[in-house]
């Protein structure tokens, strides 16, 4: 029973009955699997199709596989940046506007647990998003090119990116106190952060390979905090994504896939800006001494 109490999150209980008993719940994953399906769809018939129409081989059919498993993955991760900063980015303003935030700090729930609480709810719909499009992705089968291993590492991406913009999103959420302008800011931080880390990354990259024979370049650690050329490293790794990196004679970070360190970079940023998070929403932060000073 004790065990049971300490891992209870109230916050996450409440988020889960109110999110998940709504009609806008499945309408929600009723949307996001249509859309996903019409576009791979709509792709099949415009590019895939005539292909094994004129080649009925092996190999025409894990190329079509191939590339609709790629088309997917891009479509579903475009998906996720869309859709996650608007399920975090009202945790705890929205709280604020409803004038709730200062009952949930007066309860015997510490910033952490309200925060953890906030961010799980919101990841665990999106979770539920990703694993709904398992069986669409699970057709590619059919076609061959795509083994279970590759998708398990793409569905694992998805889960770390998820949470590395919720991050951002409770960041801001925590910080502002409208919605409307924690939203934008959310998006805002996001798309400059990836458009300056790739020109910013991609131009250190090419000054290494000034010279006739210039020596392996290493990665700038710029492009480790953009999620979108950790999926470009994972499709290109069995040849469904042009090389994201030239002809490979690079260098990454202790020599690991380059999504690996990627994933690691944005788990230590969420990480600290839930830490963030935290200490922004606990009212006695300003007062470090006053507990002491009144018992002396």
């Amino acid at each position: 029973m004790k065990m049971t109490w300490k891992w209870n999150n109230p916050v996450l209980s409440s988020e889960w009955k109110t999110r998940m008993r709504g009609w806008r719940t499945a309408l929600g994953i009723v949307s996001y699997l249509g859309s996903l399906l019409l576009i791979g769809f709509l792709y099949y018939l415009t590019f895939a199709r005539q292909s094994l129409i004129e080649d009925v081989s092996v190999n025409a059919r894990q190329t079509v596989g191939t590339a609709i498993y790629t088309m997917l993955a891009v479509v579903q991760f475009v998906l996720i940046l869309l859709i996650t900063p608007a399920q975090t980015a009202g945790s705890i303003s929205g709280e604020r506007e409803k004038q709730t935030l200062d009952m949930l700090l007066a309860t015997q729930m510490s910033p952490f647990r309200i925060i953890l609480g906030k961010l799980l709810s919101s990841m665990s719909y999106m979770i539920l998003l990703i694993f709904t499009s398992l069986p669409l992705f699970s057709l590619i089968f059919l076609f061959g090119g795509v083994t279970p291993g590759d998708m398990a590492k793409l569905f694992l991406f998805y889960i770390i990116t998820v949470f590395a913009i919720g991050s951002i999103g409770i960041f801001f959420s925590a910080l502002l106190k409208r919605t409307v302008l924690s939203t934008v800011l959310s998006y805002l931080s996001m798309f400059l952060l990836g458009l300056i880390s790739v020109i910013l990354g991609f131009y250190l990259l090419s000054r290494q390979q000034i010279g006739s024979n210039p020596p392996p370049a290493s990665i700038p650690y710029v492009l480790y905090v953009n999620p979108a050329v950790g999926l470009a490293d994972i499709l290109q790794s069995h040849g469904s994504f042009p090389a994201f990196f030239g002809s490979g004679n690079i260098r990454t970070l202790h020599g690991m896939d380059f999504w690996i360190g990627n994933s690691i970079v944005m788990l230590v940023i969420a990480l600290c800006l839930l830490l963030i998070s935290m200490y922004l929403i606990n009212p006695i932060r300003h007062f470090p001494g006053k507990r002491h000073s009144i018992k002396g």
